[in-house]
């Protein structure tokens, strides 16, 4: 495999994982208020919060990889 394959498999695997980031925050957003207790709201909305900032770095990542 060639530096540019994998670069761009690189990329390619990237972008699937910020999606999968993305979609886990989302749902847990959903759920953050069903949750019984102060504490877990707290942790899960915590979770949230760097599910976000992971989908956000590996989309920059991703687009970073294209570039070059």
């Amino acid at each position: 495999m060639g530096h540019n394959e994998a670069i761009r498999k690189l990329g390619h695997l990237l972008e699937p994982e910020a999606e999968h980031a993305r979609q886990a925050a989302i749902e847990l957003e959903a759920l953050v208020s069903l949750l019984p207790s102060e504490n877990s709201r707290q942790l899960a909305q915590l979770q949230v919060k760097a599910s976000h900032k992971q989908a956000k770095e590996l989309r920059e990542l991703a687009q970073k990889v294209k570039e070059n």
